[in-house]
């Protein structure tokens, strides 16, 4: 019986054992082989793998990603843990980034390589716009790529057509075509009003907003009259004939009267008046004893503030206005009057007031026209870009001037040199200064180890360019396409020399190729040459044995390792 327990306990035993090592062997040996694509680890892994995995926890590896990749953070080399999840970080190679293709703009900087995360920044042409509508734009280099293709496309300021011309008036400047941001003015003959806003601009949809007509003034109503204590629903710029208005008392009052009224050839109906609630029951409920002081106090208060209401004299006289309606000596309090504007002179504040206690409420003003000046557009050397019969311009009123033939604007590094602004009758005029003769480029320089890409001419105007491609291998430093500007070349590129891969030096140094750079003799400048020690030999200098080494103009720096005990 003690064998049985005995031969049990041992079995027992030995089955522990075996589970508490194969769980600690789980747990201490989690991390298997990684598989990195685009990337490597040190060959002689790879020769030995029996031996070095499963890795245990806490062991530390390298990595390294082959030409023309990065790790996530933008270095070539890359390193991890083994957790008991893992590899920790998840060993990754992502593809860089090639400099784009841009036409009709160009780049900051002369890499021709980009990391993950890296931005490039560009700039358009003069006349053509970033997809966001800019001069500029930033791109950056993802996983997937570029965040968005880089593009210049031409701008397109023609977007609004011709109007055509409003019966009983007109409108100014006259063009064929508009350009965004022009403001076009509308007028009336006499005795005819624009029915909404005489000023509509021309933006990148079209006209906003909708062009006016002129109508009848008779068929045109002042603002509606407005009762004390009271306000309208609804709020429009003009009334026309027909126009229904409906009008509201203050909480504490009730109407008395229809609420709606109406436009009838020029003139609105009755509108109502709004009663407090005292005058209601003083009105409407025979009054009791006890009320009957009450009432009489009532009374007496609202004799007094009658009384106290006071009428408003003649309206004030304001410059260059006219006023609407009859002129009275007197008027009642609460009424208005509605003031307009002469011929070209732009109305700036409210065009109705009101007689308040006596008083007028805040009155408009009648901002005067700019006359363009002819000897003062000849002084400055321009004209009018859009011909036209009158040369008069509302206040706010955008004017677009161009230089003669022969001259520039002086300031061209503003968007829109000729445009100026009529200011309370006042115009800044633009300068254009004579142009200097534009000079030509001889042919284009040479470049070592690089040509132009089509046959050189002998002479080129200004604003010209050429474009310039390397050797094969060689890489192209700098702006591939140079300018002519004022009979100069701007800089040409340089071609850099590649480095080419000597088996000599690899067997003095005892390295070896990793295996994705095989069969590669050239590298670009730039590019990164992955080594690897020979079987049992390591860095001279680090102790690692796997590296990787960067073409410099032509130039490999050879890593040297040594046997092990040596």
């Amino acid at each position: 019986m003690e064998t049985v327990m005995k031969m049990r306990f041992k079995s027992c035993f030995f089955f522990l054992v075996m589970v508490c090592s194969g769980k600690l062997f789980a747990e201490d040996k989690p991390c298997d082989l990684p598989h990195i694509e685009s990337g490597k680890i040190a060959q002689y892994y790879y020769n030995f793998k029996s031996y070095y995995f499963p890795m245990r926890k806490e062991k530390k590896l390298s990595y390294s990603c082959m030409a023309g990749y990065t790790t996530e953070t933008g270095t070539q080399d890359g390193r991890i843990t083994c957790t008991a999840k893992g590899w920790s970080p998840v060993p990754q190679c992502y593809k860089k980034c090639n400099k784009p293709v841009l036409e009709n703009g160009f780049f900051y900087g002369t890499e021709m390589y980009f990391k993950i995360h890296e931005k490039l920044q560009y700039k358009c042409n003069p006349g053509y716009h970033t997809p966001s509508g800019g001069t500029e734009d930033t791109v950056q280099c993802r996983p997937e790529g570029w965040s968005s293709q880089p593009s210049c496309a031409k701008k397109f300021e023609i977007t609004c057509t011709s109007l055509s011309a409003i019966a009983r008036g007109g409108f100014y400047p006259v063009k064929e075509i508009y350009e965004e941001g022009d403001v076009v003015h509308f007028f009336c003959e006499e005795n005819y009003s624009v029915s909404e806003f005489d000023l509509i601009q021309c933006y990148y949809f079209g006209w906003h907003p909708d062009p006016p007509v002129c109508e009848d003034v008779k068929n045109k109503c002042p603002p509606p009259p407005l009762p004390p204590h009271a306000h309208i629903t609804t709020v429009k710029r003009t009334h026309h004939n027909g126009d229904k208005v409906r009008i509201q008392c203050q909480s504490t009052f009730e109407v008395r009267g229809s609420e709606e009224i109406w436009c009838e050839k020029g003139k609105w109906s009755s509108p109502p008046i709004c009663i407090g609630t005292m005058d209601k029951q003083a009105s409407e409920a025979p009054p009791s004893l006890e009320a009957d002081a009450a009432i009489r106090a009532s009374k007496t208060y609202h004799n007094e503030d009658t009384k106290m209401q006071q009428d408003c004299t003649s309206p004030p006289v304001i410059k260059n206005s006219v006023l609407f309606g009859p002129l009275l000596t007197s008027y009642k309090n609460g009424s208005s009057v509605e003031y307009g504007c002469q011929r070209y002179h732009f109305l700036d504040g409210p065009s109705t007031v009101y007689c308040e206690q006596g008083n007028w409420t805040e009155q408009p003003t009648c901002l005067e026209p700019c006359t363009l000046n002819v000897t003062d557009m000849n002084s400055n050397n321009i004209e009018l870009k859009w011909r036209q019969e009158e040369l008069i311009f509302l206040h706010g009123d955008l004017i677009e001037f161009e230089c003669k033939q022969g001259y520039n604007f002086v300031q061209t590094t503003i968007p829109s040199p000729g445009r100026t602004q009529c200011s309370h009758g006042k115009l800044k005029y633009p300068k254009c200064i004579m142009q200097a003769p534009a000079e030509k480029c001889d042919s284009p320089p040479s470049i070592e180890n690089g040509a132009l890409t089509l046959p050189p001419l002998t002479w080129y105007d200004s604003g010209s360019s050429v474009q310039y491609s390397c050797s094969d291998y060689h890489f192209l430093q700098g702006s591939e396409r140079i300018y002519c500007s004022e009979g100069q070349w701007t800089s040409p590129p340089v071609c850099i020399e590649p480095c080419t891969l000597s088996k000599n030096e690899m067997e003095k140094n005892n390295v070896l190729l990793q295996g994705f750079y095989e069969n590669q003799i050239y590298f670009y400048h730039g590019d990164y040459v992955g080594f690897y020690c020979k079987q049992n030999h390591f860095g001279a200098e680090s102790g690692t044995t796997l590296f990787q080494v960067q073409c410099k103009r032509g130039q490999l720096t050879y890593p040297r390792c040594v046997e092990r005990g040596k």
